[in-house]
């Protein structure tokens, strides 16, 4: 398994707070992955965001530019989807 910090998107905070039972989107996700993902294509120093979650998996890809491949994860390959707003911070410390 593999294991992601992502942002999440302005327009998949609704989504995201949904999925995770919050009241409010968090401002990053852990996302664990059966099968690891690629960073291909990706331009240095940008980061990936969720830019939508709905009932087939996540959309991944750069918010606001299409600089970036966009990447469909099904569910089958999550492991686990959870906050991540918390740890993100501690590790900005």
């Amino acid at each position: 398994m593999q294991e992601y910090m992502l942002k999440v998107s302005n327009a998949a905070k609704a989504e995201t707070a949904k999925w995770l039972g919050l009241s409010d989107g968090p401002a990053y996700v852990r996302i664990s992955t059966l099968a690891p993902l690629s960073n291909w294509g990706y331009p240095p120093g940008t980061e990936g965001s969720v830019l939508k979650i709905h009932e087939h998996g996540v959309i991944m890809g750069l918010e606001g530019s299409n600089d970036a491949p966009h990447d469909f994860v099904p569910w089958q390959n999550i492991a686990y989807i959870s906050d991540g707003t918390k740890l993100q911070k501690e590790m900005k410390k």
